[in-house]
C-alpha cells in the first residue's frame, strides 16, 4: 500500500495556503532587503520566488542579483550571513506558527533566457 503525499517539499505547484505563504514571504523578504540591507549588498537584489516545504518550516528564496559574477557570489554570501537577523525581522512582521529556515539560491533564469535568445538570433534565419 502506498502512502499519499500531501504536497511536494519545495514544490513548484504548491497548495493554496502554501502559495499564499510563499507570496507573503517573497514580498516581506524583498521589502526587508530593500529597506534594511540594500547598503550591505552593493548590488540590486530581487527576490524572484520563494518555495516552502509542505509544513512551512523551510524555505528556499530565489534571488536575482544584477551585477557581475563576483558580486553575485559575494551578495549570496552576505545573504547567507544575515539569515538569522532576516528571520527575526520576518518574525516581527508576520504571524506564522513557525518562521521557516531560509536558504538563498541564485536565480539565473534571466541570464539563461538571454543566452537562449542570443543563440536563437544566431541560427541564420536573418531575423532579429
Amino acid at each position: 500500500m502506498s502512502r499519499r503525499r500531501w504536497g511536494d517539499p519545495l514544490a513548484k505547484n504548491p497548495g493554496r495556503r502554501q502559495a499564499r505563504v510563499n507570496d507573503l514571504l517573497r514580498r516581506e523578504i524583498g521589502g526587508i532587503l530593500q529597506r534594511v540591507y540594500s547598503d550591505k549588498l552593493h548590488a540590486l537584489v530581487t527576490v524572484t520566488e520563494v518555495r516552502t516545504t509542505g509544513d512551512l518550516r523551510h524555505a528556499r528564496i530565489f534571488v536575482a542579483v544584477l551585477a557581475a559574477k563576483e558580486q553575485q557570489t559575494e551578495s549570496l554570501k552576505i545573504l547567507q550571513n544575515i539569515r538569522p537577523q532576516l528571520r527575526q525581522r520576518l518574525a516581527d512582521r508576520i504571524v506564522l506558527k513557525y518562521i521557516p529556515t531560509l536558504t538563498f539560491m541564485l536565480d539565473d533564469s534571466a541570464e539563461r533566457a538571454q543566452r537562449i535568445e542570443e543563440l536563437l538570433g544566431r541560427d541564420g534565419s536573418g531575423e532579429n
